[in-house]
């Protein structure tokens, strides 16, 4: 790397290092100065080189735009239904809370709540009408039973598909059907017992009896629910006595990515309100895109773009910092970063993020999260 480069990166550094240590201050008009994509190494050096850069990832967190999006400000509403048409120009809104996002770096989303008792129906209508080929589930069912002190039965996200080979539910006019699943272990290995499993893909088929229409043919869809990644938490890592938490994040990635592969229709990603987890991954998915496209780096930009449509997306400082430390992670591996950028170790500066987020992790939760396994589900 040349002098002048250099220097003028240490130069960016320390102006990031004005910046975190400033107070965040609005005008008078409530406009923010916008982000914008940098080179990589520029991001990684202003990120993760600086005095307590856990901090200031956090406060770069806080700095992000929490007020309500666009859709919210016209109508006062929270995160809007999506609305399904039905003919004579009339819509019907769906009773899930769920936005399409993007496209971005030519992929679509739609981030949705978990399905509920009386949001079920219209979360496979929400299928049907988008037509979804893939759903990604990071919550699983009934987990909100392992919080009693505020549990709601009627908020729950339920069994909405079925898991046993042959079986069919029906939310009519749909059918819903499982065709193949696996108990998964990790790519290639399958469970023994559901105390092992780390994550579950469902080959499920929709069947759509049109009771004014002409019949439809059937779709397919693959389900991937993934079962250790705990409410406001980060992913656990898998096994607890070997895995990292970087291991685990990278390994998450490589399994959708080998589990739910391309496609041109938008994935559906949910958790239980949709908006930490959804958000969290659907960030770090635009980001990496964003990284292997264009070898720029722009996180803060991407989560201000997911918040213009699903306010609150990615809800926590912690959850923040952990979308940079795995891009910086990617970036190490694909050879976007260099073992030593601006005289820093790389290697280092990765780990002591991940070090100061683990350690905030568990102050957060008290290493209750530990104890965290998806048995719940099969004895309830």
């Amino acid at each position: 790397m040349g002098g002048f480069h250099e220097n003028r990166l240490i130069r960016c550094v320390r102006e990031r290092e004005k910046e975190i240590r400033a107070k965040h201050v609005v005008n008078d008009v409530g406009g923010k100065t916008p982000s914008q994509d940098m080179k990589v190494d520029r991001w990684f050096l202003t990120r993760f080189s600086i005095e307590n850069a856990y901090g200031g990832l956090c406060e770069e967190f806080f700095s992000l735009d929490g007020g309500p999006s666009a859709w919210e400000t016209q109508t006062g509403k929270g995160n809007p239904f999506i609305a399904t048409p039905l003919g004579g120009n009339t819509n019907r809104q769906l009773k899930i809370n769920a936005q399409r996002i993007g496209p971005l770096f030519q992929v679509e989303y739609l981030a949705s709540e978990g399905p509920t008792m009386s949001s079920v129906f219209d979360f496979w209508c929400m299928v049907w009408q988008e037509n979804v080929e893939r759903i990604l589930s990071v919550n699983f069912p009934h987990e909100e039973r392992l919080y009693p002190a505020i549990y709601d039965p009627s908020k729950e996200t339920i069994q909405y598909w079925p898991i046993e080979i042959g079986k069919t539910v029906a939310y009519m006019p749909f059918k819903i059907t499982c065709v193949d699943t696996k108990m998964m272990a990790a790519p290639g290995i399958r469970a023994i017992t559901p105390n092992d499993m780390v994550y579950r893909v469902t080959q499920l088929r929709i069947s759509y009896s049109n009771p004014i229409g002409e019949p439809e043919p059937d779709r397919e869809i693959v389900h991937m629910c993934y079962y250790r990644w705990p409410d406001g938490c980060l992913p656990i890592p898998w096994p607890l006595t070997t895995a990292s938490y970087a291991a685990t994040a990278m390994r998450i990635i490589d399994i959708v990515e080998r589990e739910l592969p391309s496609s041109s229709s938008p994935l559906l990603v949910h958790c239980h309100a949709g908006l930490g987890r959804t958000g969290v991954f659907i960030a770090l998915d635009v980001a990496l895109r964003q990284l292997y496209q264009n070898n720029t780096v722009n996180i803060k930009g991407v989560v201000e773009r997911l918040r213009e449509k699903r306010a609150r997306a990615v809800m926590n400082p912690w959850q923040y910092a952990y979308i940079n430390v795995v891009v910086a992670e990617k970036a190490l591996q694909c050879g976007a970063l260099s073992s030593c950028v601006g005289g820093h170790n790389v290697r280092h500066l990765i780990d002591r993020m991940w070090t100061d987020l683990f350690d905030e992790v568990h102050r957060q939760f008290q290493g209750n999260i530990l104890t965290y396994t998806p048995e719940l589900m099969y004895t309830s």
